[in-house]
C-alpha cells in the first residue's frame, strides 16, 4: 500500500519535483561557475561572495519543494472528494502518516541531490586557508527547511473548509487589528508578533532566515 501511495504522489508532481531536483543539483555547480582563482587573498572573498550571492536560492528552493509535495499529497483525494480514501480498510492516522511519509521520502531525494551538487562544487575548487566546504550541513539544513514547510502546508491542505474560513477570519482579524492600533497610535502590534512569533529563533520556520552558506569560515 505504501509504494502506490507514493507512486500516486509522485505522478501528482513529477514533473515539478524533477524540475526542483535539477535546480537542487545545478546551484552549487552554476554559483562556483567561471570564478577566476589565482592562489590569493583575494580567492577567499570571492568563494565567500559567491557563496553568499546564492544561499538565498536554497531556502527558495525548500519551500517551494514543501509547497509542491504538501499539493501533490492531497491532490488526488481532493479530486475524489476523500471517497477513495474513506474507503480504504486501513485507519486514517495511518492512512495520513503513509502520506506524509512518502513526501518526506521525496523531499529527502531531492535533499541528496543538494549535497551531490555541492560536493561535485567542492571537487572543482581548491579552498584556501580556513574556508571550508559543508555540503552534509547545508544538505541537512534543506531537508530539515522542506520539512518544516512540508508539514505546515501538508497540514494546512487537509484542512476542512470550515477549518480553512475560520483560519482566514482569524488572519483578517489580525490584519484590522493591526491597521486599528497603527491608526490610534497605539503602542501594540499584534501583526508584527505574529510574525516574530512564526518566524522567531524558536519557530520550526527560523530555519529560513538562517545563514546557507555552502563555503565559509
Amino acid at each position: 500500500m505504501f509504494r502506490a501511495i507514493l507512486r500516486v504522489q509522485y505522478r501528482e508532481s513529477r514533473l515539478a519535483i524533477l524540475v526542483l531536483a535539477g535546480i537542487a543539483l545545478a546551484i552549487p555547480l552554476v554559483a562556483f561557475r567561471g570564478l577566476d582563482l589565482r592562489s590569493d587573498p583575494w580567492d577567499a572573498f570571492q568563494l565567500l561572495s559567491a557563496s553568499g550571492k546564492w544561499s538565498a536560492a536554497y531556502p527558495l528552493l525548500a519551500l517551494g519543494l514543501g509547497l509542491v509535495l504538501a499539493g501533490g499529497a492531497w491532490a488526488a483525494d481532493h479530486r475524489s472528494r476523500h471517497v477513495y480514501a474513506l474507503t480504504l480498510p486501513v485507519a486514517r492516522w495511518r492512512y495520513l502518516l503513509l502520506r506524509y511519509i512518502a513526501g518526506g521520502i521525496l523531499l529527502l531525494g531531492v535533499g541528496a541531490l543538494v549535497y551531490a551538487g555541492g560536493a561535485m562544487a567542492l571537487s572543482r575548487l581548491t579552498l584556501p586557508p580556513l574556508l571550508h566546504g559543508y555540503p552534509g550541513g547545508l544538505a541537512i539544513r534543506f531537508c530539515l527547511a522542506g520539512l518544516s514547510a512540508y508539514t505546515l502546508l501538508f497540514a494546512l491542505n487537509g484542512i476542512t473548509q470550515r477549518a480553512a474560513r475560520f483560519l482566514v477570519a482569524g488572519l483578517l482579524l489580525l490584519v484590522v487589528l493591526a491597521a486599528l492600533a497603527d491608526l490610534l497610535s497605539l503602542d501594540w502590534h499584534p501583526l508584527g508578533r505574529f510574525m516574530d512569533a512564526v518566524l522567531g529563533p524558536y519557530s520550526p520556520l527560523a530555519i529560513f532566515r538562517a545563514r546557507w552558506m555552502l563555503i565559509d569560515v
